[in-house]
């Protein structure tokens, strides 16, 4: 699949690249960070909207506890005033004691009230003991029976909100009797306390734009109101966000619903604006990259047109870019060598020549070993024709030693010929100085037919007898080859009990250029084929003995 992919991007023309290229590399990113502002934008003001909402509501119980806590604790002073809790003693008095009472206790305490709190409509004590009454301030407990919400449990000896049938509101308790030792006691008059509904919740239509706002005792709603607009359009609303919130001093549920259409119609209008600012700003960034993919496809044009004429063979075409950039280079470039190879045709002639030189130089290069290994090969059979025996050695031992030397040009050989190398070379130094030294091979049998670098260990084994043991005079020079093949890895160890190196020079021969072809070649070479690692290490002791090692892989 990516396969195709790939395929079809690499037909499509540099042009339709161009575009695509820039339209994925800002389109991706400004639809990540506007995909991102819009979520983030839409979620504050969905956050803010519903908080708003939320502090309305808290806002306006807040404002009725309030309310309410004084108005309950008014009512819990006139219920456990001992001035009205007498009243029921004076059911059975005369009539002027009555009158007495009524006229100049009750009425005065009452009008004291109203004066404190004018906004109260009216305060009634309802008699459950007897028949005496007093104008709207004294009524029979008969008058609440004639309420809906009324039921002898409906009233206790704390306040409890109800509404009228006229739309009054009342806050009604019982009345506590007089005080019996230090017991408080209550009877079963009441007393109530009767509002306006506006003193409450006059100010309750004003909480919100288009909302729907409820407020619920226990046994009734208390009050209710819905914007017009919300009622003109009650088919369409149908999703709502509902808070709520006690009113904490009487049990009321205050209920505060706006429809969703409405509350997030500012979230919308965000939205749609964000949708408007993206779309402008593909537009501009796709107006932008057909202004710059026409203006690169102008100099590849040009450019693919002159390699078409270049293919034609018209090499006499001259093209120039006056601009600096990569494309001006790549152009003054390929006109640079359209030059050269119109310099090169001219030459051609001469370099054929050349060439011819070279091939002879070649072919003499091949013929001179052959008539080295042609001579050597002569002087062994005169030799032996001689009865010479040493010389036909060394005839011998220098025709194997070149012959692998050469290897017929090649930069690597068989790990056996590389073997055959040296001990050829080891016999002729032998031989040459007398058999001076000894040596011992120790090389495992079974080595693998690898190929190694040519001319790896002849260096290592000269540098040990021309270094090592001939400037040791002192004791029988002793050489030692080691050749093993060990999990793997062919080990080459090559050891003599000569002179050994100072340790100053020994830190420096694997970093510094020999005058011939020295241990350094080697290291660099083993370490080029087969990697750091796999280079010389050296470790002497200075008048006992030299050891070098390395290791190639199989």
């Amino acid at each position: 699949m990516i396969q195709k992919i790939k395929q079809c991007f690499n037909n499509i023309k540099y042009r339709s690249k161009l575009i695509l290229l820039c339209i994925l590399v800002s389109f991706l990113p400004l639809s990540v960070m506007g995909f991102f502002c819009y979520n983030q934008t839409i979620n504050l003001l969905r956050t803010r909207e519903l908080d708003s909402l939320e502090s309305s509501i808290l806002s306006v119980s807040n404002s009725l506890d309030s309310k309410v806590n004084t108005y309950q604790n008014l009512l819990a002073y006139l219920a456990n005033s001992n001035v009205l809790a007498e009243f029921s003693s004076y059911n059975e008095a005369n009539a002027y004691d009555q009158y007495e009472y009524l006229n100049y206790t009750m009425d005065v305490f009452l009008n004291t009230t109203y004066l404190q709190h004018p906004e109260i409509s009216q305060i009634t004590i309802y008699n459950a003991d007897g028949d005496m009454t007093h104008g709207k301030q004294l009524r029979p407990i008969s008058d609440l029976e004639n309420e809906s919400w009324y039921f002898p449990e409906a009233i206790s000896s704390q306040p409890a909100w109800y509404k009228k049938k006229d739309g009054t509101l009342c806050v009604i308790q019982y009345l506590c009797d007089p005080y019996i030792t230090y017991i408080r006691s209550y009877s079963k008059n009441c007393i109530a306390i009767q509002l306006d509904p506006n003193l409450l919740f006059g100010e309750l239509d004003q909480t919100a734009d288009d909302f729907h706002i409820q407020v619920d005792s226990p046994r009734q709603t208390l009050f209710s109101y819905k914007s017009a607009s919300l009622l003109e359009n009650s088919a369409e609303l149908r999703s709502w966000v509902t808070r709520t919130s006690p009113v904490n001093a009487c049990g009321w549920i205050v209920t505060l619903e706006r429809p969703e259409k409405i509350i997030f119609a500012s979230v919308r209008k965000m939205g749609r604006v964000i949708m408007a600012i993206l779309f402008i700003c593909v537009v501009i960034i796709f107006s932008i990259t057909q202004l710059f993919t026409s203006f690169f496809e102008q100099k590849i044009s040009a450019l693919h047109y002159y390699l078409q004429r270049i293919k034609e063979g018209h090499l006499d075409y001259h093209i120039h870019d006056d601009s600096t950039d990569e494309l001006g280079d790549l152009t003054n470039n390929l006109q640079a060598m359209i030059d050269e190879i119109n310099r090169l045709i001219r030459e051609d002639y001469q370099t054929k020549i050349e060439l011819k030189e070279t091939q002879f130089k070649a072919l003499q290069a091949q013929i001179n070993p052959h008539f080295l290994y042609n001579c050597l090969s002569l002087i062994n059979n005169k030799a032996l024709m001689n009865n010479q025996p040493e010389i036909s050695q060394m005839s011998q031992l220098l025709s194997v030693f070149y012959r692998t030397t050469l290897n017929k040009g090649k930069s690597e050989t068989l790990l056996q010929n590389e073997i055959k190398n040296v001990t050829s070379y080891i016999d002729i130094q032998r031989l040459l100085h007398d058999n001076s030294f000894d040596v011992m091979y120790q090389i495992d049998p079974n080595l693998p037919e690898i190929e190694v670098p040519n001319l790896l260990l002849q260096p290592l084994v000269e540098n040990s007898i021309i270094h090592g043991i001939l400037p040791n005079k002192t004791k029988r020079g002793q050489l030692f080859v080691t050749v093993t093949n060990v999990m793997g890895q062919i080990y080459f160890t090559i050891m003599d009990n000569g002179v050994g190196i100072p340790q100053e020079k020994l830190s420096t021969l694997l970093t510094t250029d020999s005058s011939g072809y020295g241990l350094k070649n080697v290291h660099d070479r083993l370490i080029l084929a087969y990697g750091e690692g796999s280079g010389l290490t050296i470790n002497s002791i200075p008048g006992q003995s030299t050891m070098i090692t390395f290791k190639v892989p199989v």
